[in-house]
């Protein structure tokens, strides 16, 4: 019976298998930051590390001609390492200089893509939730090569996302993407536009 069962439920997956309509994307972007100020001790990341790339993929399955599900990821490199020096109580006080590590993320996110239906560039708006890992650069001020609260560290927090975007068919399985939107944990502390541009590949 059990050997029936199995049969049958392979015989009915690999037509519906053949028909799903999965694919796989790829990306490339840039992220504007729109976190708030970095203020010390606050655990406010990335804003004094300007701005970042990010590199990412995931899967897709489209249930219906307006619907499609998905999961994704990508790693953010935020690269500048602030420096800078300053003197305290004003002019002839003592000099206090500092220096920092580049910060990375790393959000990992369900979504759902609404998609336009018979639109012929492939509109569509993206819907996501998620949780982010931020890694926040260590930063050093000397003297005392004292180490600012909260850096160093990596700090995970969930987020929400929306983003528009266009799929430009180049055949009837590949396509390129553009997609820009807004990315903000729930307290705010990570907020981010991400700008990507990615290959979207059907089977």
């Amino acid at each position: 019976m059990k050997k029936t069962l199995a049969i049958v439920f392979i015989l009915t997956l690999i037509p519906a298998a053949a028909f799903a309509q999965w694919s796989v994307n790829f990306n490339y972007g840039w992220l504007g930051n729109a976190s708030p100020e970095w203020k010390v001790y606050d655990n406010k990341p990335f804003s004094i590390w300007g701005n970042g790339w990010q590199a990412g993929g995931g899967l897709e399955y489209r249930s219906k001609g307006w619907l499609a599900f998905g999961s994704c990821g990508s790693y953010q490199i935020f690269s500048k390492q602030p420096a800078g020096s300053a003197e305290l109580y004003g002019v002839g006080g003592p000099v206090v200089t500092w220096a920092g590590q580049s910060s990375w993320q790393a959000p990992v996110e369900l979504y759902i893509r609404l998609i336009k239906s018979k639109a012929l560039l492939g509109t569509n708006l993206k819907l996501g939730l998620g949780t982010v890992a931020s890694h926040i650069g260590k930063l050093t001020v000397i003297p005392g090569t004292e180490v600012i609260e909260g850096t160093g560290e990596t700090v995970y927090r969930p987020f929400g996302q929306i983003s528009a975007g266009i799929r430009v068919p180049i055949t009837a399985r590949l396509g390129i993407t553009v997609d820009y939107g807004y990315l903000s944990t729930f307290d705010r502390m990570v907020q981010e536009l991400p700008f990507q541009l990615g290959m979207n590949i059907k089977w």
